[in-house]
């Protein structure tokens, strides 16, 4: 795998510091701060090995330092009843004005997450898997206090009219799927067919879920070389670790910078491949800037400097800011992967909607 070695060194050492372990974690105090008042500060993420999944602990880390407090870290391993059955182990230890900012895994599990939580009297903020069906405002109001994320049809969009234009307007390529279930993923297959029908001349000849997993995409980009070789002009990958199974088959056969690449979350590696030519674009999503809002907005409510059912809409259920990156701006961004701020929790609280991009569409989380 592309570069594994040293993305798996990059990630353990985040990891290390992070003080994250095995399924269920309490992470070693990093900071000289009084502990402030409220109960636990608990995360729900879906894997270690991740960068994304590491950027965004070390933003709800830094709030947690300026409370003086020390998290638990949950990992669902991407399963939703392995989650809820870390939820209830953690709330039957005593919950008194806990905190739990969380990606349920699925959308089949947000609801089952919440309600769990509202019944220990714990505030949650979602991240990532809403239901069309349920909000905030409508589910469990007092406690589900937010959901955020990241817009999956924008992110799709860009990509595919980047390889739009850098094909001069035609030519064939592949699109690799996310988990099907999650928003995300059919977000970003939306928009790709959103440009696909701005952009007649773009053939998409498949389409193959790799979910979010870089060996996944490798064989299936493998299996696309074997089929249509260099006729395969582009490949829109859902996220930056399947880009990078990509990136890696075609390197296989001295394609790469040739069959264009795309991704989204605008991990390290993948800024790195967009300057050097390896992939053509990917989305800046910043996770964490994404931990620290969700733990912040969560710590709010559960010690009452926020009261949930006196937000608006858009409040409680908002996209976070992103940008596509490509090889004019990709420096910024290098730099900022380099000089992240450390957040505070005084700091987000002048204004948790900073950086809000608005409120999630009607019909953003629909799966059809």
């Amino acid at each position: 795998m592309l570069n594994w070695i040293a993305s798996a060194r990059f990630r353990s050492a985040l990891l290390a510091g992070l003080g994250v372990g095995a399924a269920l974690t309490t992470a070693p105090v990093r900071s000289v701060a009084a502990e402030a008042k409220g109960g636990k500060l608990i995360l729900g993420i879906d894997e270690t090995a991740s960068e994304y999944w590491s950027e965004y602990l070390q933003g709800a880390h830094d709030i947690a330092d300026s409370l003086g407090k020390s998290p638990i870290v949950l990992t669902s391993n991407y399963q939703g009843d392995q989650l809820l059955a870390q939820l209830g182990a953690t709330y039957a230890a005593g919950c008194h004005d806990c905190a739990l900012a969380t990606d349920p895994s699925s959308n089949a599990f947000v609801k089952a997450v919440v309600a769990r939580s509202a019944r220990s009297k714990v505030h949650v903020v979602t991240l990532w898997n809403r239901p069309e069906d349920i909000h905030p405002w409508d589910t469990f109001p007092q406690y589900w206090v937010a959901h955020t994320s990241f817009d999956g049809v924008m992110s799709g969009y860009d990509q595919a009219m980047a390889l739009c234009k850098a094909l001069g307007g035609k030519g064939e390529i592949a699109a690799i799927e996310g988990v099907p279930s999650t928003p995300p993923a059919y977000q970003r297959i939306r928009g790709l067919k959103k440009a696909l029908a701005e952009c007649p001349g773009l053939k998409l000849v498949d389409t193959q879920v790799g979910d979010w997993q870089e060996t996944k995409a490798q064989d299936i980009t493998r299996a696309w070389l074997a089929r249509y070789g260099s006729d395969l002009k582009g490949i829109f990958a859902s996220n930056d670790s399947m880009a990078r199974g990509a990136v890696a088959a075609l390197r296989d056969k001295g394609l790469n910078g040739k069959t264009l690449v795309t991704g989204s979350d605008g991990s390290n590696i993948a800024l790195e491949m967009v300057k050097s030519g390896d992939m053509l674009v990917t989305i800046w999503n910043d996770p964490v800037l994404q931990g620290a809002v969700s733990m912040s907005l969560a710590y709010a409510a559960a010690i009452g400097d926020i009261d949930p059912e006196k937000l608006t809409h858009a409040q409680r259920d908002f996209y976070l800011k992103e940008e596509p990156v490509t090889k004019d701006n990709v420096d910024k961004f290098l730099a900022l992967k380099k000089s992240q701020p450390k957040y505070t929790y005084e700091d987000i609280k002048k204004d948790f909607w900073k950086d809000s991009a608005g409120q999630i569409p009607q019909g953003a989380n629909d799966n059809k």
